[in-house]
């Protein structure tokens, strides 16, 4: 754990290309911080900056530091100085890491690295299905039948399969909605409506048998399977794009008519468009239209001005498409508002 706090301790005074001059602390910004369990660096950027997005900046780290940095963990001091005017935070050299353990707290978790935003609000999206190939229907395995004449399945259900070829977890799911491009109308890919995990019990040349470990809407006869992927963790330190992106929300996780803190949403910018886990975006309104009437009585027509309503964090990418969770909102959000480089 030492070797992890000195390399964490080096990357400070490194310069970072697109540092400017406008960084500004928050006036009540603490100058010492203790990191606890449940902080997230976007988080504790909010103690310090109005703008999180920010954060490398504050820290120094250089391009290739932001995209895999050094992690802070529960117990690190972080002390808030200046140099050469500008603000600057580090490591505390006095007090390296206090750490507080209790009998609810095991050293395993005391040790788990921050994440960059709430891990709870991503984890469940990381290992599923979300957009999928509808070519992948005709050839892929299928669940056939069920444990008897029931049109549910439910947890520990004994369940039959085709086309199942190997041992481990499968995830059941079946097509939703066209992802739609709002302006090129080019559909960016099929979502998956995720129903549930499944374990392998009995593979057999024709028929296999697996059980049912979790559900998460519904598994139903007929539902297609794929090998459930290992979960990757996103903890990318925010970052915003380095060059002029802008998108559009396509879709609310779940079919939901608006999103709020926390929302999943995805986004007609992928891979192809150089989007990367880790990457903010604000979230633009277009302001309404209003009449306005002078003094003279004379009405004309105008519109009110797009305002940033929000931040989000992207932390899957497919190809023509990326998921992101929305990490603050003034009201709520929809499909078809923008999104682009923040405002700072």
């Amino acid at each position: 754990m030492r070797k992890r706090i000195i390399s964490l301790a080096l990357l400070m005074g490194l310069a970072f290309p697109a540092f400017s001059d406008d960084l500004t602390v928050k006036p009540d910004a603490p100058s010492r911080y203790t990191v606890a369990r449940g902080d997230t660096l976007w988080g504790i950027a909010g103690h310090y900056l109005q703008s999180p997005w920010r954060w490398p900046e504050l820290w120094r780290m250089n391009r290739d530091q932001v995209r895999n940095p050094h992690w802070i963990y529960p117990g690190n001091v972080l002390v808030l100085d200046y140099v050469n005017g500008r603000p600057r935070l580090s490591l505390a050299s006095d007090i390296q890491r206090e750490v507080k353990l209790s009998p609810q707290a095991r050293p395993e978790e005391q040790d788990r690295a921050i994440a960059s935003i709430p891990a709870e609000a991503i984890e469940p999206f990381l290992a599923r299905p979300l957009v999928v190939d509808p070519a992948q229907f005709a050839t892929g395995p299928r669940l056939v039948a069920g444990p008897d004449e029931r049109l549910s399945i439910t947890q520990s259900d004994r369940v039959y399969t085709s086309g199942v070829t190997e041992n481990g977890t499968w995830q059941a799911y079946r097509l939703g909605k066209q992802l739609v491009d709002p302006d090129s109308k080019e559909v960016l890919g099929v979502e998956a409506v995720y129903g549930g995990d499944l374990a392998v019990d009995k593979l057999r040349p024709d028929i296999q048998t697996l059980t049912v470990r979790s559900v998460a809407g519904e598994v139903l006869v007929g539902d297609h399977l794929v090998r459930a992927p290992k979960a990757a963790f996103v903890n990318y330190v925010p970052r915003r794009p380095e060059e002029d992106l802008r998108g559009k929300i396509i879709a609310v996780y779940q079919g939901l008519d608006g999103a709020a803190q926390y929302s999943t949403v995805a986004l007609n910018l992928g891979a192809r468009n150089h989007i990367e886990p880790g990457l903010v975006f604000g979230i633009y309104k277009k302001g309404n239209p209003i009449t306005i009437t002078d003094a003279a009585g004379k009405k004309r027509e105008t519109q009110l001005p797009t305002e940033q309503a929000g931040s989000l964090f992207v932390y899957r990418v497919f190809d023509k498409v990326s998921y992101a969770l929305v990490l603050d909102s003034l009201g709520a959000l929809y499909v078809g508002d923008s999104v682009a480089t923040p405002e700072d």
